[in-house]
């Protein structure tokens, strides 16, 4: 009874400090890729993406570093859409991913933005050994998969005749094995992280279980429930994302069933939970591009450098000396001689361009500095030296191979093997050579890679042996 006393005077708290407040207007968010992640060059990547508008989504823009990549209308139209995108990143580096929703009515959404890193191939090449090939049959990896059930809003608390709300999602593990132990799920609304819960006990094949996310709204809105968890849950499909109207939880109410839409693929909103918005749409009113170019210093002695920054709203593409760049970034620029930098701004409402010139002054008989240049380049393969070959049955082998030397250093190495029944293992390790337990009987193969000083991952050298039958 203590306990619920003092959470509840938590709750109240809270909501004195503020609530939060659902906008009304054309949305749009970045379902995936989620932002942070990571892909490889050379490869096709599907971004998808949710969009809304009170009278329907028109078309969706989909920008890279801040260039209109492509615009089209919604992979699946209504008010609530699905848009897809294919993007194929040619080269290593940072990018960032924008989508703005443009409803019927013209009206924009405010720019949803992902910032992706792309690493560049990794190139395997093995090691040619006398081994006899061992032949491995693919299995298919058994998945869990949580899948939401139903949303209902729930009585946080009340500060006089207003109720306070917040979610309780119930979901299943629609996969094929347990969910395991310490599985992490996360509340996305309105497509931006909200709250993260753990829970310390796993279900089986068909279990259910529930969670309740502290959100504390009133009125009516469309929340964004997402059941992806870290990688103690391997999903298989999106039929674990989900997107439902939860209603003021003042209002009796039943339960909102998520049913996959069997057109999209993705749970669906109940039709007749879809708010009807009658109101004539006023004129669609283009804002004016929002542009802010600065450095952090205007005067330099040469061999020094200085940050240009910019700030840009309302916008389709931003070029810094006509390369495409993201709307909120910076540069670090290093002029040898005094030089002036443009911005050019391309928006709905009109184009614009801003300059910036950073004066340079030359020291009488100094000679010019040239940068660094940053190291880009892997080392190289390291040379394995043992174990090869058939061994002896025992109980473990040392993984022995010669150091590799780069221009930054080498930072670690990443030590990989694989057993013949599909056990693997691996470790990080500075030194050239680990300990690894093996079972008489059995193949293994075993690979490692060098990393240097500046974080770039090199070629990969493997090799295999085999444990022989017998005694010790």
């Amino acid at each position: 009874m203590i306990h619920r006393f003092f959470l509840f005077a938590i709750l109240i708290i809270l909501a004195t400090t503020g609530c939060a407040t659902e906008s009304t207007g054309v949305r749009a968010w970045i379902d995936s890729p989620m932002d942070g992640t990571a892909v490889q060059a050379g490869a096709p990547i599907n971004v998808l993406s949710h969009v809304y508008a009170p009278d329907g989504v028109a078309d969706v823009l989909f920008s890279v570093n801040g260039i209109a990549y492509r615009r089209n209308p919604p992979t699946v139209p209504g008010v609530l859409a699905k848009a897809s995108h294919e993007w194929f990143p040619d080269k290593p580096g940072d990018y960032t991913l924008q989508i703005i929703a443009y409803a019927k009515n013209g009206q924009a959404s405010a720019p949803a933005r992902a910032r992706i890193h792309v690493i560049g191939k990794t190139t395997f090449t093995p090691t040619p050994t006398l081994v006899r090939p061992i032949s491995v049959t693919p299995t298919m990896v058994p998945l869990s998969d949580l899948q939401i059930i139903s949303v209902e809003p729930i009585v946080a608390f009340v500060k006089g005749d207003q109720s306070f709300c917040d979610i309780r999602v119930v979901y299943r593990n629609a996969g094929i094995i347990p969910v395991p132990n310490d599985y992490v799920i996360q509340a996305f609304l309105d497509g931006r992280p909200h709250a993260s819960i753990t829970r310390g006990r796993g279900f089986g094949v068909g279990g259910t279980s529930e969670a309740t996310f502290v959100y504390q709204f009133t009125g009516t809105a469309y929340i964004g429930i997402n059941l992806d968890s870290t990688s103690a849950v391997n999903e298989i499909s999106e039929t674990n994302n989900a997107f439902a109207e939860a209603r003021m939880c003042g209002t009796p109410t039943a339960p909102i069933s998520v049913t996959p839409s069997p057109s999209i693929g993705l749970p669906g909103i109940t039709p007749s939970r879809m708010p009807t918005r009658t109101p004539t749409p006023p004129p669609p009113v283009v804002p004016p591009a929002s542009i802010s170019f600065r450095a952090d210093q205007t005067t330099l002695t040469r061999g020094q450098c200085t940050t240009l920054r910019w700030d840009v709203e309302n916008a389709t593409a931003v070029f810094l000396d006509n390369n495409g760049v993201a709307g909120h970034s910076t540069s670090q620029v290093c002029p040898s001689n005094s030089t002036t930098y443009t911005l050019r701004v391309v928006a709905p409402a009109g184009d614009a361009t801003r300059t910036v010139t950073i004066n340079v002054q030359v020291p009488a008989n100094t000679p010019t500095v040239t940068p660094t240049p940053r190291d880009t380049q892997g080392p190289s393969a390291p040379t394995l030296v043992s174990p090869k070959g058939s061994l002896s049955c025992r109980t473990s082998v040392t993984l022995d191979w010669n150091a590799v030397s780069d221009p930054s250093g080498i930072k670690n190495y990443i030590v990989k093997w694989k057993r013949n029944d599909g056990q693997t293992g691996g470790t990080v390790t500075t030194s050239t050579q680990t300990n690894v337990s093996v079972s008489c009987g059995k193949s293994y193969t075993w690979s490692v890679q060098a990393v240097d000083n500046a974080n770039n991952p090199g070629s990969t050298s493997s090799a295999s042996f085999s444990i022989q039958e017998g005694l010790y």
